[in-house]
């Protein structure tokens, strides 16, 4: 039932280089890195550094590079263990060797830099509150899931804006311990959170797949606790991504068909009535989740679309019928996001 994010990666504002061979303080070691075509790497992946990076920004970059775009775990660690050598007040090198350690399972040693990285935490890079719910994931690995919710307690305290994970874990902590209560008392708060992200009462967009799984899990959780759970029939966000793919399948037909046209008229009529399903749910929904929603269905379609183009021009020219309907279905889409802009 722990069907939850495992360890959170914090992204690093630096440029990702191809590398070699590295000076490590003084003295040249080699890299023994997979081989991974060219036509498989990002673009981020394919750039290139100077052979001998000597700077803990360089470091960060090649164990970036080992771990993300050669999945060489052990190189990488090298490369932030030189970073750490350079800097060891730096809390940035020991965070992403723990997330390094983490994905060799090598949860001891991710445990004690996760500890680092809260022990020098400054403020500045917001690793803090990543670096708790690590631990917390890694103690769990560990099989210390009492120091594991003291992490997530710490972590809970601290956030501004409350997180499902966090209570889910906890309450997955506090079940298995057989703290009955404090179980049932965290399911209900992540119950809570959930619907209300998929709902769209945050603004935030978070009615994906994914959270809906997590509920019908934390549902089932209190309903084996002996816990009644009510469902409601129809949730906001439901009604909500079925208004963007409508928008979204309406902008694609209107690339070949006339306004007038009954097919268009049709998507016209389900809008209307979705909308006002939309007010009668909850009438203060925000409109700018309608507009991000439609805005975001809209851009996947275009990634699908340049996909199918790119296939297509490999038989068809550029003014083959096939070519020019999904140019102005693209047209179309971007129309669309222009129009739910705020």
């Amino acid at each position: 039932m722990k069907n939850l994010r495992t360890f959170r990666a914090e992204s690093v504002n630096s440029v990702i280089y191809t590398l070699s061979a590295v000076l490590l303080l003084g003295s040249s070691i080699p890299l023994v890195v997979a081989q991974i075509p060219d036509s498989q790497l990002s673009e981020d992946c394919k750039m290139q550094i100077p052979a001998n990076p000597y700077s803990v920004k360089d470091f960060l970059a090649m164990g970036h590079y080992q771990q993300d775009c050669r999945q060489d775990l052990q190189a990488a660690v090298s490369a932030f263990t030189q970073a750490i050598r350079l800097n060891p007040q730096a809390e940035e090198p020991y965070y992403h060797r723990a997330n390094a350690y983490a994905a060799m399972e090598n949860y001891q040693a991710a445990v004690a830099d996760y500890t680092q990285v809260i022990k020098k935490n400054t403020g500045r890079l917001g690793l803090t509150s990543s670096a708790y719910w690590n631990r917390a994931r890694a103690y769990e690995k560990l099989g210390e899931k009492t120091k594991a919710i003291s992490d997530l307690t710490q972590l809970i305290a601290n956030n501004r804006h409350p997180n499902p994970d966090e209570y889910f874990l906890r309450a997955n902590l506090n079940k298995d311990l057989g703290y009955t209560q404090s179980a049932i008392a965290d399911y209900k708060v992540a119950e809570k959170l959930l619907q209300q992200y998929l709902d769209g009462i945050f603004g935030t967009g978070h009615m994906d797949d994914r959270n809906q799984q997590m509920l019908t899990q934390v549902r089932n959780e209190l309903a084996n606790l002996g816990v009644a759970v009510t469902i409601p029939k129809t949730t906001t966000g439901s009604i909500l991504r079925t208004i963007a793919n409508t928008e979204v399948e309406r902008a694609l037909n209107l690339a070949r068909l006339q306004s007038q046209n009954p097919v268009i008229q049709h998507f016209d009529t389900q809008l209307e009535d979705l909308y006002k399903q939309l007010a009668t749910t909850q009438p203060q929904v925000d409109q700018a989740v309608v507009k991000n929603l439609i805005s975001n269905a809209a851009y996947e379609k275009i990634d699908t679309l340049k996909t199918e183009r790119s296939q297509l021009l490999a038989k068809y020219t550029l003014d083959s019928p096939y070519i020019t309907v999904i140019d102005n279905q693209t047209s179309q889409l971007e129309y669309l996001i222009e129009r739910n802009k705020f």
